[in-house]
Order: structure tokens, then sequence, then C-alpha cells
């Protein structure tokens, strides 16, 4: 009768010592993978990111992007800010947005949108996402900012 109370009690004390050896392993992998995450995060700043997107997406540039738009550039900076440069070649199409604020609200919706939408690194990394679109003569048709940890 001692023998089997003392299996059970050793049975206990072991299924005890691996319900804790289970929890300890599950924190330390736990703790490991929070402190990766932020390794990782801390790795590269913001500005050196863009700085590599916008090589990355001018390696591939001039491109018309769709009918009337060409994206000729990207860049980097200042701070936290991702520049697209688009040039308006269509020129009937940058005339009706030249002053037309109507036009501009409705542009700028739109951008805003293409943010929230298609840029979830630059939503998290806090990120301005500034569009500027010149004309054929490379006059400033719009300047327009968008901070994506607005969407």
């Amino acid at each position: 009768m001692r023998d089997e109370a003392d299996r059970k009690s050793w049975a206990d004390v072991l299924e005890a010592a691996a319900a804790i050896a289970v929890v300890v392993a599950a924190f330390l992998f736990a703790r490991q993978y929070r402190e990766s995450l932020s390794i990782e995060e801390d790795a590269e700043p913001l500005s050196l990111t863009l700085q590599r997107e916008a090589a990355e997406v001018n390696a591939t540039l001039p491109e018309m992007v769709s009918e009337g738009v060409r994206l000729d550039k990207t860049t980097a900076g200042p701070g936290n800010i991702f520049n697209y440069n688009y040039t308006i070649v269509d020129d009937e199409a940058a005339r009706t947005l030249i002053g037309n604020a109507k036009k501009l609200t409705e542009l700028k919706s739109q951008l805003h949108e293409r943010v929230c939408l298609t840029m979830p690194q630059h939503r998290a990394s806090g990120a301005i996402i500034r569009y500027f679109l010149k004309d054929n003569k490379g006059e400033t048709i719009a300047d327009v900012m968008i901070d994506a940890s607005d969407c």
C-alpha cells in the first residue's frame, strides 16, 4: 500500500515538474521572440528603410503608371517622408487640376485611400507619404502629404 502511495506521490511530483517546465519554456520562448522583434525593428532606422525603398523603386523608373501620368522618381526624406514625383504628361488633364480645388480635394482623397489600402508597412512605421505632381513644363500642380498613421 505504501509503495502505491509513493508511486502516486512521485507521479504527482513529476506531473507538476513537467507542467512547470512547459510554463517556463513558453515564457522563455515568448521573451526571446519579443526581443527578436525589437532587435529587428531597431536593426534599420526608418530613414534608411525609406532610402532603400526609394532606390528599389527608382531602378524601374521612369514608368507610365496610368494614362497620362508618369512616375519619374522617388526620394526619401527629410526624416520619415517618402516622396513620389509624378509628371502629368497629358496637358489637358494637368490644366483641369491646376487651380481646381474640387479636383485637387478628390485627388487627395484618392491618394489617402491608396496609402491606407496598399501601404501597411508605412502605416505601421509612421511614415509620411508625399505626392508631388508637376506638368510637362515642370510647374507644380499639387503637393500632397499624407500621414500614413492616420489610416
